[in-house]
């Protein structure tokens, strides 16, 4: 699902915490990710981009979100190419790769996502943007 680069010995502490979020998503890891996030986490899922919506909490984020995304794809995962740290961000860029269907061909899809993190290092949620038109041409 989630590629993410290995840890090195200058990321910052929030660059840690968020390639740690990304592996927890990967596997599903639903007592660390509650652990790593606030009580009732934002994700902002720009328009355009399948189920792209504001989503609250980690169950709906589970729940409906990641649930509906990939009942509509056969292939989705995020793999991260770039950290840069903003202090009480971390935005990250990288790639989608998509596949509609088991004939259809792999799309690789541009994504940005800007985590915030709180004073005590939880994560507050994410703003998503990707190109979402890729997504109607995936056939």
């Amino acid at each position: 699902m989630t590629a993410v680069k290995n840890e090195n010995l200058q990321d910052s502490k929030n660059i840690k915490t968020v390639k740690n979020l990304y592996k927890a998503l990967k596997s599903a890891d639903i007592e660390t990710l509650n652990s790593m996030m606030v009580n009732l986490p934002v994700w902002d899922v720009s328009p355009g981009f399948p189920e792209g919506k504001v989503y609250y909490g980690l169950s709906e984020i589970l729940g409906v979100f990641y649930k509906n995304l990939r009942q509509g794809l056969y292939q989705f995962s995020a793999l991260t190419d770039r950290f840069i740290d903003g202090e009480n961000s971390v935005v990250v860029l990288g790639h989608y790769q998509v596949k509609q269907s088991e004939s259809s061909p792999l799309k690789q899809v541009r994504f940005s996502h800007t985590w915030d993190i709180d004073k005590q290092g939880k994560i507050l949620g994410v703003w998503q943007v990707a190109d979402s038109a890729q997504f109607s041409s995936l056939n």
